[in-house]
């Protein structure tokens, strides 16, 4: 699940309540009670909370103790249990004798001289967000410096009124700043007390409150668009109908070359001409101006879950298009249409409908059906939205692939997804698959038994423990892979996620992002500290030996013509950088990464024709590079540019925005 509470933390706060008081609440995924946060009130004002869920046998499950003052700051706080992967917690604070002192599984520190701060836990609940609230209520400004870094700020958008089994309720709505890269949002009632929390698909609200969640999460997507909307229109720079991009070197991906001293001219959002700079006229027209940078085709991210809210960081980093796995459909086709209109910063999106099983690891998301004809009534239902793909998820029945993929291509829809649980990678491609999700579902094929039920995090911890024992050379694999290219199927490997996940050690910055977490917003930097599987010194070269078998066995799909494609499913443009540069690190070569990223992921889309070159007749979206790609991968970090038809960003202005610091500076444009 994403969100920053989850990674950074919570705590209490003392409120006039002179006896103990236990407040209940139901998290909830998808409606459905799935975990509960329970908070005690002492009688002495401390507070006690105990939260969990169950995300697919994911989530966290921890105990916390919270003492503070009259001003809401921290003077002790204890935090036990595990973390949302299963990572031990353990964590103290303590504010007293003129010094604050903090130690955890993830970091350690003291201060002496600035003592009127807050401080924030790594791992805790909802409630942390609920007591950071109240702290800032009482702060000059609302604003509060934090250990061990960054400051908080607060905004109160608005008041609900809601109702339920003859009760009334106020539910106020704040936004709070400083945690990440955007505001994180909390309802609180009459009271001050925690009331709830919307997170898309997931929530908390107080037992037996559940209908009210809704109308609250409407009212807080409005309040995000207000500010999306305010965002774009400072950020977005709208170019005439005619332009030029001069004096670039320009990427081409079929040869795998870059053609220095070129220059674009761009009609109506379409590649009108490309070539030497002498050759394209361009009097009386705008002009971006290239001083020689690398221009590329826009990156597309294979596999997201989008939202209107992470849309500005795909586009700073280039991605100008995105493949959605799983959504709701209101949820989808809203952010769509506020990044079609320019009312949010985002980029292309193309949509796979979702299908899984109920049951108790099903997915927190899409259509969840109870038999094989209510699977068969969503693919006619995803069909007639114009959905041209549909994922499936881990609890269909094995016997079920078969029918719907049957169902699915009858229809000229593509069927991609995990591998069923109880069922093999390679019966799954004989079934009907098109495209497997996640490398970790091509290491199963040979590691998991019938008893393993991969539903559950058993399909991480099983590659993480013996995924580095699976010979790539056995006639299997090679059997395997032969099958993989005779069925023309596609893998979507997603092995950032697997490589941090496998080598990521707690205390330590994630591997993912230690190339780029220092220009990161503290506590966004400060939460890459928290490893997701308890790696210690007994499993770590374990670990990191499956996950550089999940970097062999990609090279071998690569080379034996299997057709990849680049997707994330995490942190929007960062974690695609880091996953092309794995695979560079494997041993494909830039351009063929390059490839795969651009016009390989438009080919497979069907788009091939219109998106993905740098060519007369393609959509101008456009990546203006500090640096040669093709001589280093890592330098499509340094994205100066993303053009998208004729809106221009400059990614330093969405970087600041969003409190990151710049990793080039902006491209000049100069008026005719």
């Amino acid at each position: 699940m994403n969100g920053f509470f989850l990674l950074a933390t919570g705590l209490s706060l003392v409120s006039g309540v002179q006896a103990e008081t236990t407040i209940r609440y139901d998290w909830l995924t998808q409606g459905q009670k799935s975990g509960e946060l329970v908070l005690t009130i002492d009688d002495d004002g401390s507070r006690q909370v105990e939260f969990g869920f169950n995300d697919r046998g994911r989530g966290p499950n921890l105990s916390t103790r919270i003492d503070a003052d009259s001003s809401g700051l921290v003077r002790r706080f204890e935090s036990a249990g595990n973390a949302y992967m299963g990572a031990p917690v353990d964590e103290r604070f303590v504010h007293e004798d003129g010094a604050a002192r903090w130690t955890s599984n993830l970091e350690s520190g003291r201060d002496e001289a600035l003592l009127d701060r807050f401080y924030l836990a790594n791992d805790s609940s909802p409630e942390y967000l609920a007591a950071l609230i109240r702290a800032l209520q009482q702060a000059p400004d609302q604003r509060l410096p934090l250990w061990p870094a960054g400051t908080a700020t607060l905004e109160k958008l608005g008041e609900e009124q809601v109702e339920y089994g003859g009760q009334s309720r106020t539910a106020s709505l704040y936004a709070v700043s400083g945690l990440g890269f955007d505001p994180q949002y909390l309802w609180l009632d009459e009271n001050n007390e925690l009331f709830a929390l919307a997170a898309g698909w997931m929530g908390l609200v107080p037992t037996g409150w559940a209908e009210v969640l809704p109308a609250l999460d409407a009212r807080q997507q409005s309040a995000s668009r207000d500010m999306l909307r305010s965002r774009a229109e400072r950020l977005t720079h709208r170019l005439p109908d005619a332009f030029c991009l001069r004096d670039f070197a320009v990427l081409d991906v079929d040869a795998g070359t870059l053609r220095a001293g070129s220059t674009v001219r761009v009609e109506d959002s379409v590649i009108a001409a490309v070539g030497a700079s002498e050759a394209i006229d361009c009097n009386g027209l705008t002009t971006i101006e290239g001083a020689g940078r690398s221009l590329i085709p826009g990156l597309w991210d294979m596999h997201v879950h989008i939202s209107a809210s992470q849309g500005a960081l795909h586009m700073a980093a280039g991605v100008t298009t995105v493949r959605d796995l799983a959504n709701t459909h209101e949820r989808l086709m809203s952010t769509i249409d506020q990044f079609d209109r320019g009312t949010a910063i985002g980029p292309r999106v193309y949509r796979a409908g979702f299908i899984d099983a109920a049951g108790p690891f099903a997915a927190p998301t899409g259509n969840l059906a109870e038999t094989l004809d209510e699977a068969l009534d969503y693919i006619e239902q995803i069909d007639e939205r114009g959905y041209r793909h549909i994922k499936i998820y881990s609890s269909i029945p094995p016997d079920w692939v078969a029918p719907m993929a049957e169902a699915m291509h009858e229809r000229g829809i593509r069927l991609s997804g995990h591998i069923p649980s109880g069922m093999t990678a390679e019966d799954a491609v004989r079934a009907g698959f098109d495209e497997i999700q996640h490398i970790n579902m091509v290491f199963l094929n040979f590691l998991a038994g019938p008893d393993d039920d991969t539903r559950t995090p058993v399909r991480f911890v099983l590659v993480a423990e013996e995924g580095h024992a699976l010979d790539l050379d056995s006639d299997e694999v090679q059997a395997f892979i032969d099958l993989l290219v005779r069925e023309d199927v596609v893998v979507d490997p997603t092995v950032a996620i697997f490589d941090n996940m496998f080598r990521h050690r707690s205390g330590e910055i994630s591997p993912s992002y230690a190339m780029v977490a220092d220009h990161f917003p503290p506590n966004v930097r400060r939460s890459m500290l928290a490893g997701r599987m308890d790696i210690n010194e007994d499993n770590a070269e374990r670990y990191a030996t499956s996950s550089r078998a999940l970097l062999a066995m990609i090279l071998r799909l690569h080379k034996a013509g299997v057709r990849l494609v680049a997707g994330t499913d995490a942190l929007p443009g960062f974690t695609l950088h880091r996953e092309l540069e794995l695979y560079a690190g494997a041993g494909i070569p830039n351009a063929e990464v390059l490839r795969l990223a651009t016009i390989g992921s438009a080919e497979i889309m069907g788009v091939g024709d219109r998106i993905g070159r740098i060519a007369p007749g393609y959509v101008a979206d456009l990546v203006a590079l500090d640096g040669d790609p093709l001589a280093d991968i890592s330098a499509i970090r340094s994205a100066a540019m993303t053009l998208k038809g004729q809106r221009l960003y400059q990614s330093s202005e969405i970087h600041r925005a969003m409190g990151i610091a710049p990793f080039a500076e902006p491209v000049a444009v100069r008026a005719p």
